[in-house]
């Protein structure tokens, strides 16, 4: 039988490197809060090339996934297409590809990045997937255990994008609120994926074929798990901006982080985000323009800070009585 491999390569999921745009955030915090936003031609450099070994190891656990959840994605109804439950690959060579990508991955890392903590960051992104997929951990299978490992990929490229422009022998790891508050945001994100997943295939016994931990879920524990993930993630983005001068300013962005969180509840929890597939849940226009209006009222706000043109704490002061 002969495989093509075009078909292989899909399994790496190269439309999914767009994920590792989270490490941006990373990048976003070291330039705030170390280079107090001095950006360089060779930190712009450094940003762009964080990205490649991150998204050559993100396509070796996307294989990894694959292989072992070939028998599981037989019984979704639109995973079974895939290429291993279609046919359509060599289990062999997908191991041998992801051999390669892990080898180049870390490599490049090695060669590119001074600073060691961007390769132990990796090895963790690498671990993630292990610890996610394979017997007997398996954490996928593990209900609410399964969205904290998953989601705990976004600390880690927040961890890839901060070493990357750390210069080398700076061990300090960002701090541990805003990785907190990034942590619970892909918690919240997370969830509901699952949640979307559970309704769209709506099948309590089939779905718990598919995914153990689906077994254990419902509508209304995923519900109770997404505003437990939205709150701790509110409480530890106010507790980062209230610890660090440099991001006292973004208090006024709070009320728009609120309603991107707001606007991903109700697409989530709509009929038509139960019909859609869980990566195709972000890609509502209010979402994206939520983050966006969000991110860039950010950008001005930082940059009115460091140049003295806005101080919230200034506009606060001239609110109290008696000022």
């Amino acid at each position: 039988m002969s495989f093509s491999l075009v078909e292989h390569i899909r399994i790496w999921r190269i439309e999914h490197w767009l994920k590792n745009i989270f490490i941006l955030f990373g990048h976003a915090v070291a330039v705030v809060l170390f280079f107090n936003l001095e950006i360089t031609g060779s930190l712009i450099g450094a940003a762009v090339l964080s990205l490649i070994p991150a998204c050559l190891i993100a396509s070796a656990n996307y294989i990894l996934n694959e292989i072992l959840d070939a028998p599981f994605d037989r019984l979704h109804p639109t995973k079974k297409l895939r290429g291993i439950p279609a046919g359509k690959v060599s289990v062999p060579i997908l191991w041998l590809m992801m051999g390669g990508l892990v080898v180049t991955g870390f490599a490049l890392a090695w060669w590119w990045f001074p600073n060691r903590g961007y390769t132990v960051a990796l090895a963790l992104l690498l671990l993630s997937g292990v610890v996610y997929n394979v017997k007997p951990v398996r954490l996928k299978d593990r209900a609410y255990l399964d969205v904290i490992a998953e989601s705990f990929n976004n600390p880690i490229r927040l961890w890839l994008g901060w070493y990357a422009l750390i210069p080398a022998g700076v061990a300090a790891p960002p701090p541990l609120s805003i990785t907190l508050a990034w942590w619970f945001f892909g918690a919240l994100l997370m969830t509901g994926k699952r949640y979307a997943e559970f309704r769209f295939i709506d099948d309590k016994e089939l779905s718990g074929k598919y995914r153990k931990s689906f077994q254990t879920y419902s509508e209304r524990s995923l519900i109770i798990a997404m505003i437990t993930h939205a709150n701790l993630f509110c409480f530890c983005t106010g507790v980062a901006m209230a610890s660090y001068r440099e991001l006292h300013n973004l208090v006024l962005v709070f009320p728009m982080i609120v309603l991107a969180v707001i606007a991903y509840f109700a697409h989530a929890m709509s009929d038509r985000g139960a019909r859609l597939e869980p990566e195709k849940l972000l890609q509502n226009k209010w979402i994206i323009g939520c983050t966006l209006a969000t991110a860039l009222a950010a950008v001005w706000l930082l940059y009115a800070g460091k140049q003295g043109i806005f101080d919230v704490r200034d506009a606060l002061r001239l609110m109290q009585p008696g000022w």
